[in-house]
């Protein structure tokens, strides 16, 4: 029985002590409780970027806002409408197939419509067509547009020679050019023509 009241005598004087510990031991599990929520909620969005095929980072742009400047457009334009009106008798398919990444869906499908009036006229008389720009080209509008993001219209003065064994012709179209951004997978320069007339 002196047992029994010696260790009743142990409890009641450190139980405060007991007490005291449960509390703080409880106080730190709280503590840690809310750091691990306030981790959970608060996490920061994993970083993305994209590479190019040399691993090196890619800069990337919102959908409706410019991923080039105008110079780059204009110069890119130029080129493409060059290389769409480059061709002969003989290879004009591959020379055709190799301004398709140039253009998207829709685009790829307005030049094939220009050109293929031409094919006919440039087979039988075994042309030869050469394009060039004649003027400054021109970024004639440019923004946001509903559907396709950020667009750039460009107006180019282009000069078409069409020459056969005997004979030479030249005839001036205004170029119109609708540009849209497109996946860099599709093209590297993340543009692509999306309207392709010539007036």
């Amino acid at each position: 029985m002196e047992g029994f009241l010696n260790s009743n005598a142990f409890y009641k004087d450190h139980s405060q002590h007991i007490i005291f510990a449960i509390i703080f031991a409880v106080v730190i599990l709280l503590c840690i409780v809310g750091i691990l929520l306030y981790q959970v909620f608060h996490r920061p969005m994993p970083a993305f970027f994209a590479v190019e095929p040399n691993h090196n980072e890619m800069r990337l742009s919102p959908y409706d806002e410019p991923n080039l400047l105008p110079n780059t457009i204009l110069t890119w334009a130029s080129k493409a409408a060059t290389a769409a009106y480059t061709f002969d008798f003989v290879n004009y398919r591959d020379e055709i197939d190799m301004t398709r990444p140039y253009f998207t869906e829709n685009g790829w499908g307005d030049y094939l419509a220009s050109v293929q009036s031409l094919l006919g006229t440039v087979i039988q008389n075994q042309l030869f067509v050469n394009g060039v720009v004649a003027g400054t080209p021109v970024i004639s509008n440019q923004g946001d547009y509903p559907g396709l993001g950020y667009v750039w219209r460009i107006q180019i003065p282009f000069l078409v020679t069409y020459q056969s064994a005997n004979t030479t012709s030249q005839q001036n179209y205004m170029v119109t050019i609708t540009i849209v951004k497109i996946p860099t997978t599709i093209n590297p320069q993340g543009i692509g023509i999306d309207q392709f007339v010539m007036s």
